[in-house]
């Protein structure tokens, strides 16, 4: 027998049976009627889109982990890896003034190869929400505290972190002016390695402090709130933190030494939640304030996806590690 033969199913993807399936027809039921009673309405896109519409979009990690092929026209397309860019490029060339804001909601599965990770499911299946035309701290709010009660809807209390795209960017370019340099300072910071900080020692006491305390993750709001460059950001994060407090759907936590690698379509805040027990990533999403200009209209948007897969996994096996927060 052929090893092709012997695989059941290609590796990071399998049939889900009966008991399962009824699980999360139940999730996925209960967080749609959610979605509805907030006013989001549902959105449905292909499986498929051509390639090149993306390719300023995605972070390259992204498109690597895209499946792409060549198809019977000789175009170059690829399977659906990411909702929030195929919304914004079939809403964008028709939206008028009067049609926002716009609240929508899509759910569907989104194929990675997530080939480097032994065991990384490829196929999930996703639920979404976007808040498309609001660029207001109410706004920010609104979508926070929405994907913590589709959470709670479905059982689980989360812990939320959250940060602003903005703050790395501001700190990075009062650092240096030199496009490596920033490039090295910024993957310093995401993977917390201060000793690589040397090159900004001509970039001022205070940066240079600020960055050291951001790398080694003992960075707090106050010091963002009050360093020039990012107080007008950690002015937002702090207000944002103040009207979360009267949520007890989830633990809300501001995180704004949290840094991502460059590349991707953030502007501005930026969230992940977390189970509360074992740390398993079930939702994440930010703002996107640049995107929908990319696809012909300009107009802020923010949202959130939340993977049921996750969500599922953790709920009737708490020992699962997928996804879990570093």
């Amino acid at each position: 027998m052929t090893e092709s033969r012997q695989r059941t199913y290609p590796l990071g993807v399998r049939p889900i049976l009966a008991d399962e399936a009824a699980r999360r027809r139940s999730i996925e039921s209960r967080i749609v009627e959610e979605l509805e009673k907030h006013s989001f309405r549902e959105i449905i896109l292909p499986i498929i889109d051509f390639v090149e519409p993306y390719e300023e979009v995605l972070a390259r990690d992204v498109q690597r982990r895209s499946y792409r092929f060549t198809d019977r026209e000789g175009d170059l397309v690829s399977v659906r890896s990411d909702f929030t860019p195929m919304i914004a490029r079939a809403i964008a060339p028709s939206l008028r003034p009067e049609d926002l804001p716009m609240r929508l909601f899509y759910r569907g599965d989104v194929i990675r190869a997530e080939a480097t990770r032994l065991g990384a499911t490829r196929e999930l299946f996703q639920i979404g929400a976007e808040l498309i035309g609001l660029d207001s701290l109410e706004s920010d709010v609104e979508i926070l505290t929405l994907a913590a009660r589709l959470l709670a809807t479905a059982g689980v209390r989360p812990v939320v972190t959250f940060s602003d795209v903005r703050i790395a960017e501001r700190l990075i370019e009062s650092a240096t002016s030199d496009d490596e340099e920033r490039r090295a300072v910024r993957s310093a910071l995401s993977d917390r390695r201060p000793s690589d900080l040397r090159i900004t020692a001509a970039a001022g006491s205070a940066t240079a402090d600020l960055l050291h305390r951001t790398a080694t993750g003992t960075a707090t709001l106050d010091d963002f709130a009050t360093y020039p460059p990012t107080a007008e950001v950690g002015e937002r994060l702090r207000a944002i933190e103040r009207a979360l407090r009267s949520c007890e759907e989830a633990e809300f936590l501001a995180t704004p030494d949290d840094i991502d690698e460059a590349g991707g379509y953030y502007s501005g805040l930026r969230f992940r939640l977390f189970t509360p027990q074992s740390r398993v990533l079930v939702a994440q999403g930010g703002r996107y304030d640049g995107l929908y200009r990319r696809f012909g209209t300009d107009t802020p948007a923010t949202g959130f996806t939340l993977t049921v897969d996750h969500l599922d996994a953790e709920r009737s096996d708490p020992r699962s590690s997928r996804e879990r927060q570093p």
